[in-house]
């Protein structure tokens, strides 16, 4: 006797889902959130951005600039709870850095290391920048790169090389903000919150960016890519920049970055109300550093930074499902 044609369909939908239910049963998923790290305020902000997550999986929070032991302690602990599909979170503002590629490296993505490596953790440094302690700074970071910890010395001193991360679970990398519209609307929301007269201001949007000049220019492109998101929203301003500071790049391409910004404030400022929206993940000290660069100039800040808004959560959630489906 034949089955009726909603017979077999109702057979195929529960086949369908028992194979899901199984499938998933067998991969479970794990997410590994890596982040810059900084003060306790600075963390804080991270942890709370990436708590709904908690809900459906087990999440574990590396911070550290690419940093191997913080991200292999994340990792084993996932592992060791039975996760086999990690996705790695990147909450950084761009994909131009030695960080990202870095990370790309550690995860077994990347064959080979792009740029000199960095293994340091970054959990601690504070981030408030003064002029005057400029060639200090840039002395102890050697610009991110040969600070090598002694936890990655052997026991004669000599540097470890820095190698593949072991992981035995599946790795989906995600890309970092970039110019998600995510990070469009929580700008939109920090200019709006200082703007009384739009025709009136020209906003100035201010992120850290990288030492290479080509990273540079891509970070650069990406801000503008976000200006223009900006500028659909509420097409209403008179003019909106973009700028990076450069805080880590040797002396003379971070002085040309400092004048850079006080002239385009000090021009800007003639015609118009200048609004300084930073363009940084969570309030750390490099805020400050802004801050100290336009002394003595008229503008408009608050200082609010990307973190905290329950918006990223919207990133974070297109993140996991983007990877998943690749």
């Amino acid at each position: 006797m034949k089955v009726p044609n909603f017979s077999c369909s109702i057979l195929i939908i529960l086949s369908l889902c028992f194979s899901y239910a199984n499938l998933t049963a067998q991969h479970k998923v794990g997410i590994l959130v890596l982040a810059h790290g900084g003060n306790k305020n600075w963390n804080h902000t991270v942890n709370e951005a990436v708590e709904h997550l908690k809900k459906n999986y087990e999440v574990e929070i590396a911070f550290g600039m690419a940093d191997p032991k913080s991200m292999q302690k994340g990792i084993n602990k996932l592992e060791e709870k039975g996760i086999t599909k990690i996705v790695v979170l990147q909450l950084f503002i761009s994909s131009f850095s030695p960080i990202i590629r870095q990370n790309e490296y550690l995860l077994g993505l990347r064959k080979e290391l792009a740029d000199e490596p960095m293994i340091m953790n970054h959990t601690s440094m504070n981030h408030s920048h003064i002029d005057s302690q400029q060639n200090n700074y840039n002395n102890s970071l050697k610009n991110h790169t040969h600070h090598i910890s002694n936890d990655n010395m052997n026991h004669n001193g000599e540097e470890l090389k820095l190698k593949p991360l072991s992981i035995k679970a599946k790795i989906y990398l995600t890309d970092p903000l970039n110019d998600h519209p995510v990070v469009a609307e929580i700008l939109t929301d920090r200019i709006r919150e200082l703007s009384n007269s739009p025709e009136n201001e020209t906003i100035i949007l201010v992120a850290h960016g990288p030492n290479d000049e080509e990273d540079n220019k891509k970070w650069l492109s990406t801000l503008e890519s976000i200006a223009e998101q900006i500028r659909k929203e509420s097409n209403n301003f008179k003019n909106i920049f973009c700028l990076t500071v450069r805080d880590d790049a040797p002396k003379e391409i971070y002085e040309i970055a400092k004048e850079n910004l006080r002239s385009l404030v000090r021009q800007a400022s003639k015609n118009s109300s200048v609004i300084i929206i930073p363009v940084l993940l969570s309030q750390g000290g490099i805020e400050k550093g802004i801050v100290e660069r336009l002394d003595g100039l008229t503008y408009k800040w608050n200082g609010k930074t990307l973190l905290p808004n329950k918006k990223i959560i919207r990133f974070l959630d297109d993140s996991i499902k983007k990877a998943l489906q690749e």
